[in-house]
């Protein structure tokens, strides 16, 4: 489902990721931890498109896009056009529209982007925000609703796409505990569901308990890959022990 060979990005003369490679089956549900500044975020903006690598090559539901310049061609830009939709992403803030309710926020890619009509993207927003136990806030703002609610309506939205693949940047580290609770429940369905998942997140409970695969980044590169149970209970590089160390006595 995804595959990414020898991705390079760097930003001005600093160099944030050092060729890395990352393949990943239909289904799996992979964690990437590591302190902050070692390219997790950067790894998935990449992936997304948000970033253009230096150089590499990405894979998504085989869909492929090569780095080192922007798509300029009418062809290369339908490429990236449709990795990105193959590949839905949440933020660590909401990023929901503000003057748009629950409902619209969840319609407006589906509509213009797919050109699906709106009353099948309405039916399939709704069952949507069912799923993520929001259907009571349809016509609500942004601003009506907490932190762990805007969140879940931004999940609702990445799916609303349709992707083959979620990407979630550090989706819970704006909320308080009893909201983060919420999040991760819904991400935790998703993983149930067989949903193909790469999460950064410094919630080691979640990458314990839910992660097929964790990734440890370390200034750029993977330093450290495996099951959960290798990867917190036995890590094999100094640097992951250290890491886990700190995250587990805070």
């Amino acid at each position: 489902m995804i595959a990414v060979e020898q991705l390079i990005k760097s930003y001005h003369s600093t160099r944030v990721l050092h060729g890395i490679d990352h393949a990943q089956e239909r289904g799996e549900a992979v964690v990437i931890i590591g302190p902050s500044g070692c390219g997790k975020s950067t790894f998935l903006r990449c992936l997304n498109q948000l970033e253009i690598a230096d150089s590499g090559r990405i894979s998504i539901g085989g869909v492929t896009i090569e780095g080192g310049h922007r798509p300029r061609t009418s062809e290369a830009r339908e490429q990236q056009r449709q990795l990105r939709m193959r590949a839905g992403m949440v933020f660590q803030s909401f990023n929901l529209f503000p003057h748009l309710t629950v409902l619209q926020n969840l319609t407006e890619a589906p509509t213009v982007v797919k050109r699906v009509p709106s009353r099948e993207a309405e039916t399939r927003a709704r069952e949507l925000l069912a799923k993520v136990g929001l259907e009571h806030k349809a016509d609500a703002h942004p601003s009506q609703l907490s932190g762990g609610q805007q969140q879940r309506v931004a999940i609702a939205r990445a799916l609303a796409m349709e992707p083959q693949v979620m990407l979630f940047d550090e989706p819970t580290s704006a909320l308080d505990p009893e909201l983060r609770d919420e999040v991760l429940g819904v991400m935790r369905r998703l993983v149930e569901e067989g949903m193909t998942m790469i999460v950064v997140t410094h919630e080691m409970q979640f990458a314990r308990d839910m992660a097929d695969r964790v990734l440890f980044f370390e200034a750029g590169r993977v330093a450290e890959s495996g099951p959960p149970d290798q990867i917190f209970s036995h890590p094999q590089h100094e640097r992951t022990r250290e890491f886990l160390r700190k995250v587990t006595t805070r």
